[in-house]
């Protein structure tokens, strides 16, 4: 699991490996007090309120999506990826929650002077700032691209289909080269 604590943040968590009882719980997706499917198990405490639980639940697209936990670049806010499904949740307000519109997570960029989190799938980014969604990149590649290098300006990678380059926009998220 890959934790990244790169932005300023506002609370604290724990990665736990049981559900604890005397304890508010939330099931993601949806928010339930009422029960949900297995998942990561994080305590999460805003230091305002009472700590709560969340369980978020295992992606179920690929066997080989991410888990990590990310701050965001909103301080009140975090990024839990479980098994390739990605969450940004609320820490004061669990009920405050989407999932990242992208699946399977396959890979998690922190770009701190742009102050944007950027998820990969296997064929498109997304890029999110403070306010949700900056943009997206749509389809790159067919399958099985990578980033390679982050640069001032561009995110650089490749893709297996003849070993082809990209070069994408980090302002905008515009294919520069293909």
């Amino acid at each position: 699991m890959k934790i990244d604590l790169s932005f300023s943040h506002s609370y604290e968590f724990r990665v736990l490996d049981e559900l604890p009882t005397r304890k508010k719980i939330y099931y993601y997706p949806g928010a339930s007090n009422y029960g949900g499917s297995d998942g990561l198990l994080v305590e999460l405490n805003s230091f305002s309120d009472d700590p709560w639980v969340g369980v978020f639940a295992f992606g179920n697209v690929s066997p080989k999506g991410i888990t990590g936990i990310y701050t965001l670049p909103n301080p009140d806010k975090l990024c839990i990826v479980s098994r390739g499904q990605g969450y940004l949740v609320s820490i004061k307000s669990p009920t405050d929650w989407n999932k990242v519109d992208l699946i399977p997570v396959m890979d998690v960029l922190t770009i701190l002077p742009h102050g944007i989190i950027v998820f990969a799938n296997y064929t498109e980014i997304i890029a999110y700032d403070a306010f949700g969604i900056k943009w997206e990149t749509g389809q790159l590649a067919w399958d099985g691209f990578k980033i390679t290098e982050v640069t001032n300006n561009y995110m650089i990678g490749e893709y297996s289909e003849s070993e082809k380059k990209f070069k994408v926009d980090l302002l905008t998220g515009k294919l520069v080269i293909n």
